[in-house]
């Protein structure tokens, strides 16, 4: 895993909604900003999403993997100018082959129910 392409005009990246509309929530909203000068840095992912299912520090970036039901979320993080880890990308996927890929608010509200 090669985080050094981050660091070049970072996005966040989110399929088209496979179905109807889903509300944003509060982890939607976070992953949302991935990329912006402020984006959360892992503590903040953290405790809005819980702990990560697998985190890997790779040189000077990290990257957090939650499992979830029907999709996964891959976050890479990456150092700002202060030299605090930032939010540089965020990767939906679905848990299963042949499956469409939700949405980041589909997958961001599915993570959110799991904190409740």
């Amino acid at each position: 895993m090669v985080l050094a392409g981050c660091a070049a005009t970072p996005v966040a990246h989110a399929p088209a909604a496979t179905s109807g509309p889903v509300q944003p929530g509060r982890a939607a909203a976070l992953l949302r900003q991935a990329g912006a000068g402020e984006a959360p840095t892992p503590q903040d992912i953290s405790r809005a999403l819980g702990d990560a299912d697998i985190v890997r520090q790779d040189g000077v970036g990290v990257a957090m993997t939650y499992r979830l039901q029907t999709c996964a979320l891959l976050l890479l993080f990456a150092a700002d100018q202060r030299n605090a880890m930032r939010l540089r990308e965020a990767h939906v996927s679905p848990r299963r082959v042949g499956e469409a890929t939700p949405s980041l608010d589909q997958c961001g509200a599915e993570a959110d129910a799991r904190r409740s």
